[in-house]
C-alpha cells in the first residue's frame, strides 16, 4: 500500500514541477505563445501544432521542465539510498524445519 501511494504522490510532484518550470520557461522566452495550448497539447503534437521559433521555443521549455524533474527524480533516489542506510542490518534466522510424515 505504502508502495501505491508514495508513487501516486512522486508522480504528481514530478508532473507539477514540470508544468511549473515549462511554464516559467516559456513566459520569459516566448511569451507569445499560449500556455494552455502547449499544457493540452501532447508531446508528440507539438511538431504539427507548432512551427518555425514557436517549435524551437516549447521544445526548450519542454526540456527545462524534464531536466527538473530529473532532478527531482536524482534527489529522491539518493534520499532514498541514505534512508536505507540509517536501516540497521539484521540476519534474518532460517525458517523453522517442516514437520515430517512417518508412517
Amino acid at each position: 500500500m505504502c508502495n501505491s501511494i508514495s508513487g501516486a504522490y512522486f508522480v504528481t510532484a514530478a508532473q507539477s514541477i514540470f508544468a511549473n518550470y515549462m511554464l516559467k520557461e516559456l513566459a520569459t522566452h516566448a511569451p507569445n505563445i499560449d500556455p494552455v495550448q502547449v499544457l493540452t497539447t501532447g508531446a508528440s503534437e507539438v511538431s504539427r501544432v507548432f512551427q518555425g521559433a514557436d517549435l524551437t521555443a516549447v521544445h526548450k521549455a519542454y526540456m527545462a521542465g524534464i531536466k527538473d524533474v530529473f532532478a527531482f527524480s536524482l534527489a529522491g533516489a539518493a534520499f532514498t539510498v541514505l534512508l536505507s542506510l540509517a536501516i540497521p542490518f539484521k540476519r534474518l534466522s532460517a525458517p523453522p524445519a517442516a514437520p515430517t510424515k512417518s508412517g
